[in-house]
């Protein structure tokens, strides 16, 4: 009979432990989840900046951003869209383009 007293005894420790160990996880849960007064405040984070606007490069199709694209001397005016170019070599590709478009264009004229 002592032996079935002891392993009574061993189980409602354990019951009683794991209780306790249950109760203390719960309540550091909720303390990491709320700020608590008197302590650091939550880490400040800050609002995500707008998605900047992507512009197609004619010649290659790479997608580039205006801050980044050949603005200076590297944007052309064709109708009332404005190109943007990822590289010079784009740019200078897209330049050869027309002159050759201008090119074939006057010889048709010229001929007709």
């Amino acid at each position: 009979m002592k032996f079935l007293g002891r392993i009574f005894r061993y189980l409602m420790w354990l019951i009683v432990t794991a209780g306790i160990a249950w109760v203390m996880k719960k309540a550091v849960d909720r303390a990491s989840r709320t700020p608590s007064y008197g302590g650091p405040e939550p880490a400040h984070v800050p609002p995500t900046t707008a998605a900047k606007e992507l512009f197609r490069d004619p010649v290659c199709g790479t997608y580039v951003a205006e801050d980044i694209s050949y603005l200076y001397e590297h944007l052309y005016e064709q109708g009332k869209q404005t190109l943007h170019f990822c590289s010079r070599d784009c740019m200078e590709h897209y330049q050869r383009d027309l002159r050759d478009a201008d090119v074939r264009a006057n010889r048709l004229a010229a001929g007709a």
